[in-house]
């Protein structure tokens, strides 16, 4: 999966906030007994052996040499995991092994005692709906977007088939877009957090010849599913990893033959794959991102091509789509006569940490509140301290608490591991010396959305 177009890195500061009010159920994840030894060296280094830090660090010294560490080693280790928010678990296992000059492969063992299903119902007091952005674009287990050592937090079944996707006869599967499980566990946490949208981010490939039946399948297994809207990431074109069809980019000069490649290519058959019944729509229409990746050119020539994409889709289907636009394409002056919505996708550097549009008199925020991409950018490297890292829930609870008042809200990601900016079921995040539960984020949204909304 390719890097987005981000600016240059740099720390985010989140000044604290008022807590929300609790959840009205609590995490029923619970903690596997501290690890307590022997000491002994391993081939295979576990990076989510032991929970304190001091115990974590004597773990993996002990698996890294086979000997006890120095004290001086677990105290500074140990503090600068509790108090410096850029040191990862991964960072002192990399480090440990090259003060000890060894070369070792990772494991990341999973640190609860089981992975329950995600039901408890949630009162909801807010009238502003909340979705996010879903990635789907890979395979597990290994490949893009799935390789242990890539993503800092890890979603089970990435490397080894998982009960938690049972579907019909199949015990467990992977977590991978080819298995029904996936996206019906996926679509139930989604439920659980108090979403009432995923947006999938859809490159085109990923759709092609009938890939979205697992999808389908899950929504009909589901009495009362949250709905799906469509992502319209436009990468992909101009690419040559897809065959000759990807290869050529659409001119937005031509645009009624920009818009007709456009639309065959992904809105058509995104939305024909999909059951109406499960459509996300936004003021009774079916919702549309559509993002800039740098590709699709002249910027300044698109709101004549959306337009006539947005006319063939009424045409389709019956209705007209509500079409949020990146900032990037209103280079063209005609394009807030035909864009429902803008957003900006890297939110870090606004002073609100996120985006808001008030184009014809809707309140729509979209926000990202993680972040961890440096096994993607930089593989098998320790993190800096100029490193952009967010690994606990504290921009999150200022984004759902200042949005309150919005009638959307978008998050990104759900689930992008590759660049660390998902909040969905992971059993390894880890901040401030400790674990946080795998719904720890699922929660806080939980507990927005319990709250009545701000006039």
């Amino acid at each position: 999966m390719p890097p987005r177009a981000d600016p240059p890195a740099t720390a985010v500061q989140v000044a604290p906030s008022e807590e929300p009010v609790p959840s009205d159920a609590p995490s029923p994840f619970k903690l596997k007994p501290e690890w307590a030894g022997p000491c002994a060296r391993a081939e295979v280094i576990d990076v989510n052996l032991g929970h304190a830090p001091g115990v974590f660090v004597r773990a993996a010294f002990c698996q890294i040499t086979g000997q006890e560490p120095p004290a001086h080693v677990v105290e500074t280790w140990s503090a600068k995991l509790t108090h410096d928010p850029h040191v990862r678990r991964v960072d002192v296992v990399r480090s440990l092994l090259a003060d000890s000059k060894r070369d070792a492969k990772l494991s990341y063992s999973d640190p609860w005692v089981s992975q329950p299903a995600l039901s408890a119902p949630l009162t909801r007091r807010s009238r502003r709906d909340i979705g996010a952005v879903f990635m789907f674009f890979f395979n597990c287990p290994g490949g893009v977007n799935c390789a242990m050592d890539w993503a800092n937090t890890h979603s089970p079944g990435m490397d080894a088939p998982s009960p938690l996707y049972a579907f019909g006869s199949a015990p467990s599967a992977v977590y991978s877009p080819n298995e029904p499980g996936f996206w019906r566990n996926e679509l139930s946490d989604a439920k659980y957090a108090g979403l009432q949208f995923l947006m999938l981010n859809t490159y085109g490939p990923d759709i092609a010849d009938g890939k979205l039946k697992p999808l389908a399948q899950a929504l009909e297994s589901l009495e009362d599913p949250v709905h799906v809207a469509l992502f319209d990431d436009t990468w992909t074109w101009g690419e040559p990893y897809f065959g000759d069809f990807w290869k050529n980019k659409p001119d937005l000069q031509d645009a009624e033959k920009a818009a007709t490649v456009l639309y065959n290519a992904k809105w058509k058959p995104f939305f024909s794959q999909i059951d109406k019944r499960y459509w996300y729509r936004f003021k009774g229409q079916p919702f549309i991102y559509f993002y800039n990746s740098g590709t699709l050119e002249p910027r300044d020539r698109c709101a004549a091509v959306l337009a006539k994409m947005k006319a063939k889709f009424q045409k389709d289907f019956g209705e007209e789509p509500f079409l949020d636009v990146d900032g990037a394409y209103f280079a063209d002056q005609d394009l807030p006569k035909v864009a429902d919505a803008r957003f900006t996708w890297m939110t870090f550097d606004l002073s609100s940490k996120r985006s808001r549009s008030r184009l014809n008199g809707h309140i729509i925020d979209h926000a990202m509140v993680k972040w961890d991409a440096v096994g993607r950018d930089r593989p098998g490297d320790i993190a800096k301290p100029s490193d952009r890292l967010l690994k606990d829930p504290l921009l999150l609870k200022r984004v759902l608490e200042e949005s309150r008042d919005a009638e959307l809200l978008v998050l990104a990601t759900w689930n992008d591991l590759g660049e660390g900016t998902g909040i969905n079921r992971n059993y390894d995040y880890y901040a401030a010396g400790r674990w946080l539960e795998p719904d720890v984020f699922m929660r806080e949204i939980r507990a927005s959305q319990s709250l009545p909304s701000k006039p």
